[in-house]
């Protein structure tokens, strides 16, 4: 990703210096995702019911896509290609569900308030699964393998093989299983995810989803390295025809272990934007994750332990921690018609990511974080 240009914010002339050469680094990414086929092969596995060729965005990165394939016949595959973004870290964001706040309004005078937001959550006394979209607790797969059923699950990029996605029992935080997703960082990308997409799920109304997961953090990357955590994405993006992708992202940079949001395009990552927040990534602990992208307002929100994240909440444009690194471009991040959301740990710099990820779930409305577990592990 090339390198963002810093806010006229009042930040010390020696975090500026400390970060210039990191940044740097970021202008060098890997070439972009599975997208239009121009770019490093990826291939995608599947497990029973469904798979897809993929097609991940590329974002931050060399200029180009690339190509997903799968070992079933289907559409779309997680993944992506995200560039490190440049640029300063963002004041607020909370860590284990501390401070809330305000989220803001929004730009050009619409938008969401936090207010109508934390109304949200389960409604159903348990784990928002009733009534939802869809929702996994990976106890129906056999651990060690591939989750089964509507994932599509992706491990090479790039030109290496590298992810390693498997069910495991190492750590769960609901019943017996959970999903790990780890990159050994030895190379510059390197990919570990898994997808769902089309139909039944996708497209939503009104273009508006929310998602929640447990994630359990061992490692994020030391370095400045730029990786993705979420990724909702889609081919078509109304009102611009020569698009052919979109992306809404929750990630990490800065240091590697702090959330950031992002966007970008294809073909030829015309947008490429960011918004940062001063949240760490827990780690060695079981934490609750949800996100609402909306393609209706142009918005995304992220939650931990049930509490907004303010620096997290995209409203049309970045704050101003964080701009577009094509200047050309509006700022709005443009969304696209969503038609698949990818989890797992993928990053355009070395470093190395390990996570599992728990009891997961998608819907129209917000689902809530699911009860406590003293059994978790």
């Amino acid at each position: 990703m090339r390198r963002l240009p810093f806010s006229s914010n009042r930040i010390l002339l020696s975090s500026v210096l400390a970060l210039a050469g990191a940044l740097q680094a970021c202008s060098d990414d890997a070439p972009s995702g599975p997208s239009s086929g121009t770019h490093a092969t990826t291939t995608a596995t599947t497990g029973a019911g469904s798979g897809a060729t993929g097609s991940g965005t590329g974002m931050a990165g060399a200029t180009g896509s690339s190509t997903a394939t799968t070992t079933t016949a289907a559409t779309s595959g997680a993944g992506g290609q995200g560039g490190g973004a440049g640029g300063s870290a963002g004041a607020g964001g909370s860590i284990g569900g501390a401070a809330g706040g305000s989220a803001g309004g929004a730009i050009d005078g619409g938008g969401t308030t936090d207010a109508a937001l934390e109304g949200g959550g389960n409604t159903d006394g348990g784990d928002g699964c009733g009534t939802a979209l869809y929702c996994d607790s990976f106890d129906s797969y056999t651990a060690p393998g591939n989750p089964g059923g509507k994932w599509i699950t992706s491990t090479a990029y790039s030109g290496n093989m590298n992810g390693v996605v498997s069910v495991d029992t190492t750590h769960f935080y609901s019943g017996k299983n959970a999903v790990h997703l780890m990159t050994p960082g030895t190379t510059g990308s390197e990919h570990a995810f898994i997808t769902l997409q089309g139909a039944p799920y996708f497209p939503v109304p009104d273009n508006i989803f929310f998602g929640r997961m447990m994630v359990y953090f061992t490692r994020t990357p030391t370095s400045i390295a730029h990786w993705t955590l979420i990724q909702g994405q889609g081919t078509m993006v109304p009102g611009f025809p020569n698009l052919t992708e979109a992306v809404y992202r929750y990630g990490g940079q800065i240091n590697g272990n702090l959330f950031m949001a992002n966007y970008d395009t294809q073909p030829g990552r015309l947008s490429d934007c960011a918004q940062r927040s001063q949240t760490k990534v827990p780690l060695n602990v079981w934490t609750c994750i949800e996100w609402r992208f909306d393609g209706k307002l142009k918005e995304l929100d992220f939650w931990m332990n049930g509490t907004i994240n303010p620096a997290l909440s995209v409203r049309q444009k970045a704050n101003n921690t964080g701009t577009c690194q094509n200047t050309s471009w509006s700022g709005i991040w443009e969304p696209p018609t969503f038609n698949s959301i990818g989890v797992g740990f993928q990053h355009y710099q070395q470093g190395a990511g390990e996570l599992w990820i728990d009891d997961f779930a998608i819907d129209t409305k917000k689902i809530g974080c699911p009860p406590a577990q003293p059994g978790a592990m």
